[in-house]
């Protein structure tokens, strides 16, 4: 019986576990590109997403694309919060959290076109596949902007 009780135990905090855990976009590595300015206030990004499944992949591909713009930037295009990602986090706290886990983010992408097939990732337990993601930036400059998110906005 004490054995039946442990196994069941341990059962529902291992099923538990698992279920819990999230993949973060910055767990796999992976690359953010610019592949092309359609005009100054849309541009198309390269990224790899990582996921099990393709909608996996291509919504972690978007959080990184949003990321790259955000604080990274490309040549041509400065990142829109020039302050540090960890001090723009601890600040607008609710704001971000809204932004990603809500999916505000996808009001900013205006296409997102796969430009390969889903590949295993050698040595993960994960598969990749490309997206071309289209950003529009005016109106994402513009809702910074509005939040009063990242103080002195680094845009052209």
């Amino acid at each position: 019986m004490k054995l039946k009780i442990l196994f069941l135990f341990f059962a529902l905090f291992s099923t538990g576990y698992l279920c819990a855990q999230k993949v973060k976009p910055v767990n796999y590595g992976g690359s953010v590109n610019l592949v092309k300015e359609i005009d100054a206030n849309n541009v198309v990004i390269r990224a790899l997403g990582y996921g099990k499944k393709e909608a996996n992949a291509r919504e972690d591909a978007e959080i990184r694309v949003m990321r790259a713009v955000l604080y990274v930037g490309f040549p041509g295009h400065n990142k829109m919060i020039s302050e540090p990602e960890s001090s723009v986090e601890a600040k607008h706290a609710d704001f971000l959290s809204n932004f990603f886990e809500g999916k505000r983010y996808k009001d900013f992408i205006t296409s997102v076109v796969s430009v390969g097939s889903l590949a295993k990732v050698k040595g993960q337990k994960v598969k990749s596949m490309p997206f071309d993601i289209t950003v529009n930036l005016k109106a994402l400059r513009q809702n910074l902007i509005e939040n009063k998110v990242g103080g002195g906005l680094g845009f052209r």
